[in-house]
């Protein structure tokens, strides 16, 4: 006969932080998942009631190979310590793909399972991405030299730039503009201000799964060097704030992204490729999800 499996969510938040712990093992090898957890324990601290978020794991089984599905609103992650498939997609047939998803940072060894379960649930699929990995040791960030050109300083983004930074960020999508306003509210971010006229010209968020993200330049300030400096100042800021390593995912194809970290010492984290997908819902058309929750 054979076994019944099912979803367990995980409520409890102390199970919460030692499922995280078990992602400190063979550091930095497992840091994705690690900062997944992380960011949102952090968000739960302030924001007990967050609302539209769950961790799953298959049959109340975390702490043996830490796998877990983490959902929140119309975003899915899904990790385990050993990168072996069959248990975690057991639980992804499990999970309910009906309002479809934008699949985060899925690692190259869980790809083939996800591939293979939408063409199976006969899941649409639109826009997907591979990406190689650069990381920072935060003892190393912290010494980054910072220095700001004329006529402009550093300051956090405010929530009035949410608009702007969500109409030119490159993975907006319907329901985008909140995951914004979320990460400039709860996040480390920084952005880079004209001194006269307080224009935002350059700006770097640090999203959910701890990689920079939103790293973007005002077309009428690019080529002025404003790209780096934003990034080495957050990646200061996370160090100094948070003790954490800085990571960034960048498109296999994009040279100018990858010359940007090598400048600031970011070391490519070798043979680590991770994807991004969306996931279509079952009725067709695209992942519609409100800007207000």
């Amino acid at each position: 006969m054979a076994t019944e499996h099912k979803l367990t969510e995980i409520t409890d938040r102390d199970a919460l932080r030692e499922l995280q712990r078990l992602y400190l093992r063979d550091w930095p090898r497992h840091c994705v998942g690690f900062f997944w957890l992380d960011n949102y324990l952090r968000w739960l601290k302030e924001d007990p009631q967050i609302g539209h978020l769950a961790f799953y794991t298959l049959d109340t089984d975390w702490q043996s190979d830490g796998l877990f599905l983490l959902v929140h609103r119309y975003q899915l992650f899904f990790c385990n310590l050993s990168r072996r498939g069959a248990q975690l997609e057991v639980a992804l047939r499990l999970l309910d793909w009906s309002g479809g998803y934008k699949v985060s940072a899925i690692h190259e060894q869980h790809h083939l399972v996800y591939r293979q379960l939408l063409a199976e649930l006969q899941l649409g699929m639109d826009r997907e991405m591979n990406t190689i990995m650069f990381r920072l040791p935060w003892q190393a960030a912290t010494q980054l030299d910072i220095e700001c050109p004329p006529g402009y300083y550093l300051d956090k983004v405010r929530l009035e730039h949410a608009e702007l930074i969500n109409d030119l960020w490159s993975a907006r999508h319907p329901g985008s503009l909140y995951l914004i306003q979320l990460l400039i509210s709860n996040n480390t971010n920084m952005g880079l201000y004209e001194e006269e006229t307080g224009l935002l010209c350059a700006w770097c968020l640090r999203l959910q799964s701890g990689f920079l993200g939103a790293l973007e330049v005002r077309k009428s300030h690019q080529r002025r060097g404003l790209g780096v400096i934003v990034a080495a100042a957050i990646s200061q800021a996370i160090a100094k704030d948070l003790q954490q390593d800085v990571t960034a995912l960048v498109n296999v194809s994009n040279e100018a992204a990858c010359r940007l970290f090598q400048k600031l010492q970011f070391t490519l984290v070798q043979g680590e490729h991770y994807y991004w997908s969306m996931s279509l819902p079952k009725a067709g058309g695209q992942i519609d999800w409100p800007n207000n929750e």
